[in-house]
């Protein structure tokens, strides 16, 4: 089709004609400051598909482009990985403090242990000691009611 009639039937459909270069860049624009970044991943085949370009277009006269969005991926993994470096060192300074714990409460455990076989002993002694006082009065008991 000539250029011609392309511009003919754009201009008699009511929408403004853009350029390859302006879809382009207003696509890698939607996906740089989409935040939260959009659901897909920043690729070439995304990009093309929002852009309504082929690939091969992309690639063949604006290799710069592609360049971006190589580049807006690593700047996106950088951002990842750095996140995920947080959150693993948040997780472990938590993890060491869940481990004084446990420790303290172990500590606290066998104090509480020990606490209670020394009163188990104590009752015992009480109950032996309790036992020979009775075996003693039981016999005075026994002969004051003889008389």
């Amino acid at each position: 089709m000539p250029a011609a009639s392309r511009a003919k039937r754009a201009a008699s459909s009511g929408a403004p004609s853009r350029s390859t270069k302006e879809r382009l860049t207003e696509a890698l624009s939607t996906m740089t400051c989409a935040s939260p970044p959009a659901p897909h991943r920043a690729t070439v085949a995304s990009l093309c598909r929002e852009a309504r370009v082929s690939r091969n277009t992309l690639y063949r006269y604006y290799p710069d482009m592609a360049e971006s969005v190589r580049r807006l991926r690593q700047r996106r993994g950088a951002r990842r990985q750095a996140a995920q470096r947080n959150t693993l060192t948040a997780q472990r300074s938590e993890l060491a403090m869940l481990r004084r714990q446990l420790s303290q409460l172990a500590t606290l455990a066998d104090h509480y242990h020990a606490a209670a076989e020394e009163l188990r002993a104590l009752l015992a002694r009480r109950d032996r000691e309790l036992a020979a006082l009775r075996a003693r009065l039981r016999p005075t008991l026994t002969k004051g009611r003889q008389s």
